[in-house]
C-alpha cells in the first residue's frame, strides 16, 4: 500500500507537470469513454432491467400463427380468446386480451372547451391481476365490471391525472363524461406504469368494444393476448399445450380458423422491446470500437512522451527500480487518466443520456427505465480501468525491457529503442485505421440503406395534405340504425370540410397510409371451390379519398356517393388484382364475402400501407357505407400550406357538432417522417461516431508521422544538404505513411466483410457487402490518411540544412 501510495503521488505530479498532455488524454478518454456510458444506459434500461412487474419472468405475449400465409404475429378473436382460456388453465395461471392501436382506439372527454380525445386501451377483467400493479389511487378492475351494465367505469393513467386533473387526490368516484356517458373513476395507475403503451390515458372494460368499432366474429382477429404462466410451466410447455388448444379450434371451426393452428410465445419483455434489441446492441459495438481507436491514439502519445521521460527512467532503474516497479508506474499513471477520463465521461453520459432519449423518441422503447444507476457506475469504473491498462500496457512493457544503459545513450532521436518505438507505433495506427474502416463502412451502409428507404415511393402523395382524426361521440350513434347515423353523421362533416376554401379534395379511411391496421379478411372467389381462400386488407374508405390521397386508379373507377349499397363495388389494389386475376382483366369481377358478392370497380397502384420497408400487400378497399367505423382519419388536400387551413376545418368539423373531439392533426409528411424515425436515429448515432473514428485515425497518422520527421530531422537535414529535393523527401515520408495507412484499410476491409453482416437486419435496399459502400469508405480513409501525412510530410521539406546539423 505504501508502494501503491507512491506510485499515485507521483503519477499525479507527473502528470501536472505536462498540463497539455493531460488536458489531451483525459478529453480524449471522456469522449470515449461518455459514449460507451451513455449507449450503456440505454442498453441497460431497455434490455437488462426487467419490467416493473412482480414475476415478469412469467409474463407472456401469445401469438395466432398462420402456417399458410406466413404470419406469426397474429391476433385473437374474442371467441378463440375465450375457448383458449378455458382449455389451457393448466398451463397459465391467468390470460387476458387487450385492444390498443396508436391513433386508432380513444375515448372523448367531454369538458369545458373543446372536447379532448384521450388515447383508451380496452382490457379483460384480468388484464391488471396479470401484470400484477395495483392502483396508485383507488383500485383497477374485477372480472364482473367486464359485463354490459356494469362496465362504465375507467381507470386514468397517473400522466392524466396529473395534468389534466390537477393530481386531484379525490378523483376516485368522480363521474366523467366520456363519449357522452357517464364513466365513474375507480382508480389511477402509478407514474411507472405504462402498458400496453406510453400514450394510454385512460384504461377501460373490453366490453365496451361495439360492433361499430370492430365486428365480433370469430373470423375478425384484433385481440392481443397476455398471460402469466403457472407455477411449474415452461415456455415450451406453453406454447405447445397453446398450439394445441388452436388445432381443436382449427378442425371445430373449419371455415374461419384453417390455417390458424400454431401459437408463438414471447416473454412480455421480448415483445415490448421489439426489433430495437439489435440496433442497440449494434451501437454498444460501434462505440466500443471508437474507444478501442481512442486507446490506441493514447498509447501512441504515451510512447512518444517515452522518448522524453527516457533518461528519467533510466536514471530510477540505475537508483535500483526494478523492471515491474517501472511498469507499475507507468500503469498507474494511465490509470490515472482513464480513471479522471472515466468521471468526465460519466458526467457527459448523464447529461447525454436525456438528450439521447429526446432525440430517438418513440424510437427507444422504456425510456422511464433509462437512467443512471449502480450498474452504469459500475460498467464506467470498469471501462476505465480497463482502457487505462489497454493504452498503457505496450508503452509500459516497452519501457521495462529497455536496459539503463541502453536508455542513457539514445539521444532519443535515433537508436535500436527509438525505431521499435516508431513501429510499435504504426502497429497501432494500422490497428486504429482497419477500426476506423470497419465503422465508417458501417456507417455507410446504414446512411445508403437510410437514403434509399427515404426515397422509396409510398404509393401516394403526401405533400399539401393536412390529417386529422375523428372519432364519433357514442351519444351521436343511433342504435336502432347505428350504420345509417354514423354515415349520415360522416358525411354532414365531409361536406363541410369540402367547401373550405382552399381544400381540392377529402376523404376519409380507418387507417393511416404506412401505419397499418389493415383488417384482415379471407374472401373467395365466384365460381371457385379452392379450400384456402385468398386473403387481403381490409381497407375501409370514404369517396374521395384516392383523389385526396394522389393514390392513382390505373383502372376501372372510383367510389360515389350514389353508388348502390345492395350491389357494393369494391377497389383492389395492383397486388391483390395480379394475384386473382393473372390474366390481367379484374374489372368487372367479384369476390365473395360470405354471402355477399362484392364487384370490382376499379384497381389502384400499391400503396406502402405496413410501411416503407415493407412490400406492397394485396389491398382490398370497401366503401365506408358497407362498413362503418365511428373513428376516421381525414385527409384534405389543400392548394397551398395544409396548416393554414387548421383553424377553418375545426371551425367547419365543430358547426356539425360542436361536442366532436379532434385529433392528430398534422399534415400527412409529418407522418411519413416519422415512420422512418427509427432508421434516421440510429443511422445519425452510427454516422457520428464514425465521424468521430476517422477523426481519431487522422489524429493518429498525423501524430506518427509529425513525430517521424521530428526524429528524423538530422537525417533530413543530411539528405537535403546532400542534394536530395523536397520533391523526394515529401515522397518518401508520404510513402512510408500511406504503407502504414494501407495496411489498416486492408486488414479493416476483411474485417468489415464479416462484421457489417451484422447490420443486415437494419438495411433496406443494401447488402451487407455493398462494393460501392465499401469501396467509398476506404477510398476516403486513403484520402484523410493521405492529407494527415501530407501536412507534416510538407513540414519535413522546409527543414534548413544547416539548422538541422547544428541541431546535435
Amino acid at each position: 500500500m505504501d508502494r501503491l501510495r507512491q506510485d499515485l503521488r507521483y503519477a499525479l505530479r507527473t502528470l501536472r507537470q505536462a498540463p497539455g498532455f493531460t488536458v489531451i488524454a483525459v478529453l480524449t478518454l471522456a469522449l470515449g469513454i461518455g459514449a460507451n456510458s451513455a449507449i450503456f444506459s440505454v442498453v441497460n434500461g431497455v434490455l437488462l432491467r426487467p419490467l416493473p412487474y412482480p414475476d415478469a419472468d412469467a409474463l407472456v405475449r401469445l401469438y395466432d400463427v398462420n402456417r399458410e400465409a406466413g404470419t406469426d404475429d397474429g391476433w385473437f378473436s374474442p371467441q378463440d380468446f375465450d375457448d383458449l382460456a378455458a382449455q389451457t388453465r393448466g398451463v397459465y395461471s391467468r390470460m387476458a386480451a387487450y385492444s390498443y392501436r396508436e391513433g386508432l382506439t380513444g375515448t372523448t372527454l367531454r369538458q369545458p372547451g373543446a372536447p379532448l380525445q384521450l388515447p383508451a386501451a380496452s382490457v379483460s377483467g384480468d388484464f391488471f391481476a396479470i401484470l400484477g400493479v395495483p392502483a396508485f389511487l383507488g383500485r383497477t378492475f374485477g372480472a364482473e365490471e367486464n359485463t354490459p351494465g356494469r362496465d362504465r367505469v375507467v381507470v386514468l393513467s397517473h400522466r392524466i391525472w396529473r395534468t389534466r386533473f390537477g393530481a386531484d387526490p379525490a378523483i376516485v368516484g368522480r363521474t366523467l363524461n366520456l363519449d357522452g356517458e357517464p364513466f365513474t373513476v375507480i382508480g389511477v395507475m402509478p407514474p411507472a406504469f405504462a402498458f400496453p403503451a406510453r400514450s394510454v390515458d385512460v384504461w377501460r372494460p373490453l366490453s365496451l368494444v361495439g360492433e361499430g368499432d370492430v365486428p365480433h366474429r370469430r373470423g375478425v382477429r384484433w385481440l392481443d393476448v397476455v398471460a402469466r404462466l403457472a407455477p411449474g410451466a415452461t415456455p415450451q410447455r406453453a406454447a405447445l399445450a397453446t398450439t394445441q388448444a388452436l388445432r381443436r379450434l382449427e378442425a371445430a371451426y373449419p371455415e374461419t380458423n384453417t390455417g390458424w393452428g400454431s401459437a408463438r410465445l414471447r416473454s412480455l419483455h421480448d415483445a415490448l422491446v421489439g426489433n430495437v434489441r439489435s440496433a442497440l446492441l449494434v451501437l454498444l459495438g460501434v462505440v466500443a470500437l471508437v474507444l478501442l481507436i481512442a486507446c490506441a491514439n493514447l498509447a501512441n502519445l504515451f510512447l512518444a512522451r517515452a522518448t522524453g521521460r527516457a533518461r528519467e527512467l533510466a536514471v530510477r532503474a540505475a537508483m535500483g527500480a526494478d523492471r515491474g516497479r517501472l511498469v507499475r508506474q507507468l500503469l498507474t499513471e494511465s490509470t490515472v487518466l482513464a480513471l479522471a477520463g472515466g468521471i468526465l465521461g460519466l458526467v457527459l453520459a448523464v447529461w447525454g443520456v436525456p438528450a439521447l432519449v429526446a432525440l430517438g423518441g418513440e424510437t427507444i422503447p422504456r425510456p422511464d427505465a433509462i437512467h443512471t444507476d449502480a450498474k452504469v457506475l459500475g460498467f464506467t469504473l470498469l471501462v476505465s480501468v480497463v482502457t487505462g491498462l489497454l493504452f498503457g500496457l505496450i508503452p509500459a512493457l516497452r519501457a521495462g525491457r529497455a536496459s539503463a544503459a541502453a536508455m542513457l545513450n539514445e539521444g532519443g532521436r535515433s537508436g535500436m529503442a527509438g525505431r521499435e518505438r516508431q513501429r510499435a507505433r504504426g502497429g497501432l495506427v494500422v490497428a486504429e485505421m482497419a477500426l476506423a474502416v470497419v465503422l465508417l463502412t458501417g456507417a455507410g451502409l446504414l446512411a445508403k440503406s437510410f437514403w434509399r428507404l427515404s426515397h422509396v415511393d409510398p404509393g401516394f402523395r403526401a405533400e399539401h395534405v393536412l390529417r386529422l382524426r375523428l372519432t364519433m361521440p357514442e351519444d351521436r350513434i343511433d342504435p336502432k340504425d347505428p350504420a345509417g347515423s354514423i354515415g349520415r353523421y360522416r358525411a354532414a362533416i365531409l361536406r363541410r370540410l369540402e367547401a373550405l376554401p382552399g381544400v381540392v379534395a377529402v376523404g376519409a379511411s380507418k387507417t393511416v397510409p404506412l401505419l397499418g391496421g389493415g383488417e384482415p379478411i379471407e374472401f373467395g372467389l365466384e365460381q371457385s371451390s379452392a379450400r384456402v381462400k385468398p386473403k387481403a386488407g381490409y381497407y375501409i374508405v370514404t369517396p374521395g379519398y384516392f383523389r385526396a390521397l394522389g393514390i392513382p386508379l390505373v383502372q376501372g373507377r372510383d367510389f360515389a356517393p350514389d353508388d348502390d349499397e345492395k350491389r357494393p363495388g369494391v377497389i383492389v389494389n395492383r397486388a391483390l388484382a395480379r394475384q386473382l386475376f393473372p390474366d390481367g382483366d379484374a374489372v368487372g369481377r367479384a369476390i365473395m364475402a360470405g354471402d355477399s358478392r362484392l364487384a370490382i370497380i376499379g384497381i389502384a397502384a400499391d400503396v406502402k400501407n405496413e410501411g416503407l420497408a415493407a412490400e406492397s400487400a394485396p389491398a382490398l378497399y370497401v366503401p365506408m357505407t358497407l362498413a362503418p367505423r365511428s373513428t376516421v382519419n381525414v385527409f384534405l388536400r389543400t392548394a397551398g400550406d395544409p396548416l393554414g387551413v387548421v383553424t377553418a376545418a375545426r371551425r367547419a368539423v365543430w358547426e356539425v357538432d360542436p361536442n366532436q373531439p379532434i385529433s392528430d392533426v398534422s399534415p400527412l409528411r409529418d407522418v411519413v417522417s416519422e415512420t422512418i424515425q427509427q432508421p434516421r436515429f440510429f443511422t445519425l448515432l452510427v454516422g457520428l461516431f464514425g465521424s468521430l473514428a476517422v477523426l481519431l485515425a487522422a489524429v493518429g497518422i498525423y501524430g506518427v508521422v509529425a513525430y517521424a520527421v521530428r526524429q528524423r530531422t538530422r537525417e533530413i537535414g543530411v539528405r537535403m544538404a546532400l542534394g536530395a529535393r523536397a520533391a523526394d523527401v515529401l515522397r518518401t515520408v508520404v510513402g512510408r505513411s500511406m504503407a502504414t495507412a494501407a495496411a489498416g484499410i486492408a486488414i479493416g476491409f476483411v474485417g468489415a466483410l464479416s462484421l457489417t453482416r451484422l447490420l443486415a437486419s437494419q438495411l433496406y435496399g443494401v447488402g451487407a457487402t455493398d462494393a460501392a459502400t465499401f469501396a467509398a469508405a476506404t477510398a476516403a480513409l486513403a484520402a484523410v490518411a493521405l492529407l494527415a501525412s501530407w501536412i507534416p510530410a510538407r513540414r519535413a521539406t522546409r527543414v534548413d540544412p544547416m539548422v538541422a546539423l547544428r541541431a546535435e
